[in-house]
């Protein structure tokens, strides 16, 4: 299915349109509008219909028709952006001094560097970059707010995490007068040549996977190439331009890869330079997060680092240039700890783990908590909740709490755990926790973890509850890490890649 999804959406891009097809009609030498395009990133946090195309393809139904922005509407906002864009521009600019290695991650309000100056997406990669002999540096993006302005507590979250060794810099640093008009310049000139919906429409062959796909992309194509997310990629590709013109002398770009739009910018920005970007897939592949999927089909990079033999063996097919590196952020499954239970008890803790759909997430914890009422079990409850979610919106009772805690020390108190909101299982399964998800709206599983003693898809909350009662009474069980993670706190395999692209 995942097959078709994906030939389906290349034939859109190799659609031709007065002999030229929509992907080249969509880029310049600045641009790619197709890459940068909330269709071709097909991410199943900011699509909502894309289950919805899935299910279509799996049964060949007929689709409702998205609307479409008016134009007028759309020609208003897209004004607006660019206008704040460039009130944005007129400000002083910090001065930036170039690094041999960058890291580029993102920078979240609750964003929190270890004791000795690990990443929390890098880990030590950081320092250990250092102890190779290469400067550093970080290149945050911000994800609130308007992309050519930074929140206020992410700009003063940035100069708390800078010292004199290590600078870290916003991308929006690099937007100025100048650069604003790259970016408007180069959007203007696509414009002229962008494929209209009404053109798609009528070049399409009915009755193949397109055409059925077709009307559930049309909303979203427009705003990718005419509205305010062609705005986005415009604005993100020139300052990403401008980032790797005054780093000219850094050799290793180093980012948090997931597949997102940005991702494409940065991917065609140093493309056109001297540079070498590694691009490092830092949290498991789901089933059906298509992000990495069809960026890679679109795009390959020279160096593509996984952390384990999952992901290896999910994109291996469509990418050839993969290579194997350690998990960063899960070094933590690979140590014993002295403060795991050793028992399971009745008043043992159940930890629940929200995830970054915050509505799903409250609207999940209150199905389960009512669970707990409607059996009167009331086990010792600790929430840890999605960072991009705040703290949850519903009453809690008096045997639920939320903690601050790093996740990895909850994990290693609780009996049993429960995900919420789409959150994954894996920290806590692979921790040798019983775990349990709820089943999505959807019905598509979203882990890939396979049903087993230790772990289950719940029905609902009573299902879950049920089953979690029983499962903190299990026996401990040793969970297959290796299956899915490379774990060596020495990182012999990041030594010698880095020690390959640096020319070591």
């Amino acid at each position: 299915m995942i097959h078709r999804y994906l030939t389906a959406l290349d034939d859109l891009g190799s659609l031709r349109i007065h002999d030229r097809s929509v992907r080249s009609r969509l880029r310049n030498d600045q641009d790619d509008l197709w890459f940068a395009s909330t269709v071709r990133e097909s991410s199943l946090w900011t699509d909502h219909r894309l289950f919805e195309r899935l299910t279509l393809l799996i049964n060949d139904q007929p689709v409702v028709v998205a609307s479409i922005t008016p134009s007028v509407v759309r020609r208003i906002r897209v004004v607006a952006a660019w206008g704040r864009a460039l009130v944005h521009s007129l400000r002083l600019r910090r001065t930036i001094v170039p690094r041999e290695v960058m890291f580029v991650e993102y920078l979240p309000p609750t964003y929190v560097a270890g004791q000795h100056g690990e990443s929390q997406y890098f880990g030590n990669l950081p320092n250990e970059v250092q102890r190779l002999g290469y400067s550093l540096g970080f290149l945050h993006i911000h994800s609130e707010g308007p992309v050519t302005r930074a929140p206020r507590a992410i700009r003063s979250l940035r100069r708390q995490l800078t010292s004199t060794n290590v600078p870290h810099v916003l991308l929006t640093d690099f937007l100025t007068f100048g650069v604003w008009c790259k970016a408007l310049r180069s959007w203007r000139s696509l414009q002229r040549q962008v494929p209209s919906v009404v053109q798609i429409d009528t070049a399409l062959t009915p009755s193949t996977d397109l055409s059925r796909m077709w009307p559930t992309w049309r909303s979203m194509y427009d705003d990718s190439v005419r509205g305010t997310h062609s705005v986005r990629t415009s604005l993100l590709t020139a300052m990403f331009h401008e980032a790797l013109r005054r780093n000219d002398k850094t050799d290793v770009w180093l980012s948090a890869f997931e597949g997102q739009s940005w991702e494409a910018c940065l991917a065609r920005t140093i493309e056109k330079s001297s540079s070498t970007w590694i691009p490092y897939l830092h949290t498991m592949l789901r089933p059906w997060d298509l992000r990495a999927r069809t960026f890679v089909k679109e795009f390959q990079p020279s160096n593509l680092a996984v952390h384990g033999r999952h992901d290896y063996s999910e994109l291996e097919s469509l990418q050839p240039s993969l290579v194997m590196v350690e998990a960063l952020r899960y070094g933590h499954l690979g140590v014993n700890s002295t403060d795991k239970f050793a028992t399971r008890s009745d008043d043992a803790r159940w930890l629940i783990i929200g995830g970054a759909e915050c509505e799903r997430s409250n609207h999940e914890l209150r199905e389960v908590l009512a669970a707990m009422q409607s059996q009167q079990v009331a086990p010792h409850v600790v929430i840890k909740w999605h960072p991009q979610c705040g703290t949850p919106t519903i009453a809690l009772p008096d045997n639920a709490k939320v903690s601050t805690e790093s996740l990895a020390f909850l994990i290693d108190q609780a009996a049993v755990a429960l995900m919420v909101g789409s959150a994954a299982p894996l920290d806590t399964y692979l921790r040798g926790v019983p775990s349990c998800s709820l089943r999505t709206p959807s019905g598509f599983s979203m882990t890939p973890v396979e049903e087993s003693e230790h772990f289950h898809t719940a029905y609902d909350g009573i299902d879950a509850v049920s089953w979690m009662l029983t499962a903190q009474s299990a026996p401990q069980f040793t969970p297959p890490v290796e299956r899915y993670f490379s774990l060596d706190v020495a990182l012999p395999r990041w030594r010698a890649l880095l020690a390959d692209v640096l020319g070591d």
